[in-house]
């Protein structure tokens, strides 16, 4: 049998490895990590730009009376951007905590993407912190209904946003393992509850998921976690680079929690703003006493260029 195949194929291996870049045959864990925090931050700013963003956020008004009105027109209660919104675009009606709306005459409406004359909007939730998965749409206007502290409030926002036009960017630590801190989950006893205090001084109450406990420079620190949503720990938290390198009112974080274990990360590298650090019409939580770490966590979301101004 003639061995020529095989020598040309032992010549020829090393030479076509070499011509493979080095990356795909060893893939470095650490730069695919990088690139997936990378497109993490790229999202969440793509999501705070959006029409149903953050930045889209124009006004905050408490339905305080069994009927307001919306428009443009400067005698509406509901105030709308007059460059899309007619002069009277429609009423809400409370009626024993349901809330209805009704299109004025020839007004325009979009309810949840379809035209609609009227309707009622609808929460998530029963308890005193709820949203409406429903959008009532005017123009460039969004109306959305909310819970908070047990008051029933409607939130404006506005595709056409001058904070969506003028944001200059998220701004972020680079990142850093050093951040990505191993952690256990502890449960909290059933019907154990949490209380925070929110940007405009309400005190909320919300139950608690349990207690996030790792190691950090020598020390063991702990931080209380609720459970925003299905598999998910929501954590805010302040720290010694607030005020400083990052927003005043602490930042937000979201674990993943344990499935067979108690294991869990906290990634800090994927801390973020609270919506009150871009819009004055939003209302955060501020971290509780027990979750003002001794320590710096310099990394994640950087304090914003522009501070939010003419809060109502």
């Amino acid at each position: 049998m003639s061995l020529s195949p095989f020598i040309a194929t032992v010549v020829w291996f090393p030479i076509l490895l070499s011509m493979i870049p080095l990356c795909a045959v060893f893939q470095d864990p650490v730069d695919d990590w990088i690139a997936e925090t990378e497109r993490w931050r790229e999202l969440r700013e793509r999501q705070l730009r959006s029409a149903d963003g953050w930045l889209a956020v124009t006004g905050l008004h408490w339905l305080e009376q069994d009927e307001v009105r919306f428009g443009s027109a400067p005698d509406c209660e509901i105030r709308l951007a007059a460059e899309s919104s007619p002069a009277e675009g429609g009423r809400f009606t409370v009626t024993g905590g349901v809330v209805l709306f009704t299109a004025a005459d020839g007004a325009s409406l979009r309810f949840n993407g379809k035209p609609a004359k009227n309707g009622i909007l609808t929460l998530t939730g029963t308890g005193p912190e709820a949203d409406s998965a429903d959008r009532l749409s005017i123009g460039s206007s969004t109306l959305q209904l909310l819970r908070r502290t047990g008051k029933l409030a409607i939130r404006i926002r506005d595709s056409n946003s001058g904070l969506i036009r003028d944001f200059p960017g998220e701004r972020w630590f680079p990142p850093n393992q050093a951040y990505r801190i191993p952690a256990r989950f502890v449960a909290a006893a059933p019907g154990s509850s949490i209380e925070f205090q929110n940007v405009r001084g309400a005190t909320l109450s919300q139950e608690l998921a349990g207690t996030v406990e790792f190691e950090f420079e020598g020390r063991l620190l702990r931080l209380q976690a609720t459970q925003d949503e299905p598999g998910k720990l929501f954590v805010v938290f302040r720290d010694q680079t607030s005020g400083q390198q990052t927003w005043p009112g602490g930042r937000f974080l979201s674990v993943d929690l344990p499935k067979d274990d108690t294991s869990v990360v906290l990634d800090f590298n994927r801390a973020y703003n609270p919506p009150c650090a871009y819009n004055p019409y939003t209302l955060c939580p501020l971290p509780p006493s027990q979750n003002h770490l001794s320590i710096s966590i310099s990394a994640g979301a950087l304090r914003p260029h522009v501070s939010p101004a003419g809060s109502k």
